[in-house]
């Protein structure tokens, strides 16, 4: 009886243990929003700006970096494997509507929605795809 409740004892601090040994999915995650950090993304989201997302889920993560572009203002969705101007409507009619769209298109299919605000630029996506795929949005999110 005294081994068994010593085994009982043994196995419940080695699962304790476990528990605090991150797993290899929280251990990529990390390194992703460190490289993030370090290019500038601020990760992570008030209540207020994930009501504002259509797309947002709690599989994916919304970042944010500084709004270097002219444009303030402008949310993009993704439909059916394109963003597509969801607000305001009416910038469809201005004159550097398809310019601005163009650029937008480039974004890699990752993005699931953006939204450019007068300071920031606030980006949702699925952070498990990896770093390459961050400095890819980066990349096209500066070249707007």
């Amino acid at each position: 009886m005294e081994y068994l409740i010593s085994i009982f004892v043994i196995l419940f601090l080695v699962g304790a243990i476990s528990f605090l040994k991150p797993s290899k999915k929280m251990k990529s995650l990390s390194r992703v929003r460190m490289a993030a950090a370090k290019e500038g993304f601020k990760i992570g989201s008030t209540n207020e700006l994930r009501k504002k997302f259509k797309n947002w889920n709690p599989e994916v993560a919304i970042y944010q970096i500084k709004n270097t572009s002219e444009f303030k203002n402008l949310h993009y969705l993704r439909k059916e494997n394109k963003l597509e101007l969801y607000a305001p409507i009416s910038f469809k009619y201005e004159k550097n509507f398809e310019m601005i769209d163009k650029k937008i298109s480039k974004l890699p299919s990752s993005v699931l929605e953006i939204i450019f605000y007068q300071s920031n630029i606030a980006i949702v996506w699925n952070e498990m795809i990896g770093i390459k795929e961050l400095l890819k949005i980066k990349e096209a999110v500066l070249e707007i």
